[in-house]
């Protein structure tokens, strides 16, 4: 899977984040701000969103396959809505923890 480029991640979060006051900001860095933040309040309202808004390969795209794991933790995945998106990444996260993620997926 080809990755983005940060001008595509900047397209695709300024997309997702139209109602968030924009910095200029690399889009690498804010997103490894979030994951560094992941305890606070305002990444996992980031992450929610994410997961929320992007289908499955845009995210791969976005997120280092590594870094996926600590995404899905139960803070995130109970924030989402419906019931069956928390369904989807309950499930993704077991087949994580059972299966490594190649980063070159």
């Amino acid at each position: 899977m080809k990755p983005l480029t940060t001008s595509e991640k900047e397209k695709i979060l300024s997309r997702l984040f139209w109602d968030v006051e924009k910095r200029h900001i690399n889009m690498d860095e804010l997103l490894d701000e979030k994951l560094r933040t992941i305890e606070d309040i305002e990444s996992r309202q980031f992450f929610s969103r994410l997961l929320m808004s992007c289908d499955w390969y845009t995210l791969l795209k976005l997120i280092p396959a590594e870094k996926l794991k600590l995404i899905l933790n139960n803070a995130i995945i109970n924030s989402l809505f419906p019931k069956s998106l928390k369904d989807k990444y309950t499930y993704v996260r077991n087949v994580l923890s059972r299966h490594p993620i190649s980063a070159s997926r």
